[in-house]
């Protein structure tokens, strides 16, 4: 892009860098797309996972550093930390890359201890507004929600960046559109949270079981962050006769993920809370139908690429899979909107509207191109 500008550089903290994260890879592009730009760039954070170990500081180093006034800081929020109390103490202007915090009356009454920590993020959001020169929210709902925390000024919205896959992708030779499916095979991918509402998956597949297939499966990929809510789901599947036909995954790699894709033919989403929804751009590019909860972001990330159903019934669900299995006029429609969603979150995209919006924030960089 041509800018060599080595005077200004552009740092980003957050609490976890994980690999196999939204959050963390949506980190990694950031710095990509700010050192095309010749500018120096570090990611700073308080835990740094497996892999990662040389893509980033921990963020007690950033801490001993002294103020830079040629330094810009990007926080990438999405629950509570220590990092923002740190931060309102900075003269350096920070930037907030918004990408939710789950509510704590959804998570607190799982775990104590996790509500606390939210509600603690969410009022930290407050604290730091008046230290912000600017907001990046990765979906309009999002930017919603910090408008709710009265952070309203130079707030704009980008599209995150999403993993893509080596081998995934809407096919132009009917891959994925198949005349009728011999075994549904509902899947869900997402951290094993109350939020993600797991539970109400699985009522909805009881009821397809019952009422349209009993040799159906319900595969359940992620980690769990509440175990106390994991055992609650084993036991709703025990109590509902279906344990058999429910399987939990934990985490996978990502050429497990690739084959879960692969091997769906439904991607079931009932989530209360989610700040945009990646799986269901993943869903979209593999070609598998997309049943959704309308809640939150989602109805903004999936738009008319799949089915939106306003009811969390499990029967309505139930149906709403069982009419996107059996109709295949319905399944190839959808499918032709896929690509207009996939072309919006497109990585090209992503890098052309972050790249937009550090040019409005960042007074440095708005005559750059």
């Amino acid at each position: 892009m041509g800018l060599r500008n080595y005077s200004l550089e552009i740092d980003q903290v957050l609490p976890s860098f994980a690999p196999r994260d939204a959050i963390g890879y949506h980190t990694l592009k950031m710095q990509e797309l700010i050192q095309s730009l010749g500018i120096k760039s570090e990611i700073y954070a308080d835990e740094i996972k497996e892999d990662l170990q040389g893509h980033a500081h921990l963020f007690a180093e950033f801490l001993r550093q002294s103020y830079r006034s040629n330094r810009y800081i990007i926080y990438q929020a999405s629950t509570g930390s220590p990092i923002a109390g740190h931060l309102t103490s900075r003269r350096e202007p920070i930037l907030i890359n918004y990408h939710n915090i789950t509510p704590k009356e959804i998570l607190g009454r799982w775990d104590i201890g996790v509500g606390i920590v939210v509600g603690a993020g969410i009022k930290q959001l407050s604290s730091l507004k008046e230290k912000l020169v600017g907001a990046i929210s990765v979906s309009e709902y999002n930017k919603w929600c910090l408008r709710q925390e009265g952070i309203t000024e130079n707030s704009l919205v980008a599209a995150p960046f999403i993993p893509v896959a080596a081998h995934s992708g809407i096919a132009d030779d009917g891959i994925g559109i198949r005349d009728r499916f011999v075994s549904s095979n509902w899947l869900f991918v997402g951290r094993i949270a109350p939020n993600k509402a797991q539970h109400d998956i699985i009522k909805a597949f009881s009821a397809y079981i019952t009422g349209w297939q009993q040799d159906a499966t319900l595969t359940l990929v992620g980690g769990i962050s509440s175990q106390r809510y994991s055992d609650s789901l084993r036991n709703l599947a025990g109590e509902l006769g279906i344990s058999g036909r429910v399987h939990f995954t934990g985490p996978v790699d990502n050429m497990e993920l690739e084959k879960h894709y692969r091997d769906a033919t439904v991607f079931i989403c009932l989530s209360d809370h989610e700040g945009f929804g990646f799986p269901i751009i993943e869903a979209l590019r593999h070609s598998v139908p997309v049943v959704a909860f309308a809640s939150s972001a989602i109805p903004e990330t999936l738009g008319i690429s799949g089915i939106l159903v306003p009811s969390k019934d499990p029967i309505q669900v139930a149906a709403a899979v069982a009419l996107v299995e059996n109709d295949r006029q319905l399944r190839e429609k959808l499918r032709a909107e896929a690509r207009h969603t996939l072309e919006r979150y497109s990585p090209e995209a992503a890098n052309m509207q972050n790249l937009n919006a550090l040019q409005k924030l960042i007074p440095e960089l708005a005559s750059r191109k």
